[in-house]
């Protein structure tokens, strides 16, 4: 019996495999199918990404780059309506009272890199073709 594989909860398994690139009609689906999930980008979401494809993350500044105070909401949304792969590390650390605290720092997953440029890539394209 072989094992089947299933899509992320609202993802497409096309679009998340690595064979999906394989021919040019799967290839122009993905596109397509970036290109519809850029138009729900929101600024703060396009802020996030950028500075996670630059390196980890640490949670207090991702509330500054999305420019808000609920950055670990957007960084779900990331993750689960857009499908990017995003490790949380704890970490450690003495607050200024000299209580220990362990406050995340967000690491985009190696195998969502080219994801995360691509869907980057499609929400400047939507904006620049207006």
């Amino acid at each position: 019996m072989t094992e089947e594989k299933k899509a992320p909860a609202g993802g497409n398994l096309v679009e998340s495999s690595e064979k999906a690139l394989g021919t040019h009609a799967q290839y122009n689906h993905n596109h397509s199918s970036l290109l519809i999930l850029a138009v729900q980008l929101s600024p703060r979401h396009v802020r996030l990404l950028q500075r996670l494809l630059a390196g980890p993350l640490p949670r207090l500044e991702a509330d500054r780059v999305a420019g808000t105070t609920n950055g670990p909401e957007y960084v779900g949304q990331l993750r689960h309506d857009f499908l990017i792969q995003i490790k949380t590390q704890r970490i450690e650390v003495i607050d200024r009272d000299g209580f220990k605290t362990r406050p995340g720092v967000y690491h985009l997953k190696p195998e969502s890199r080219e994801r995360a440029q691509a869907l980057l890539d499609a929400y400047e394209a939507r904006r620049a073709a207006g």
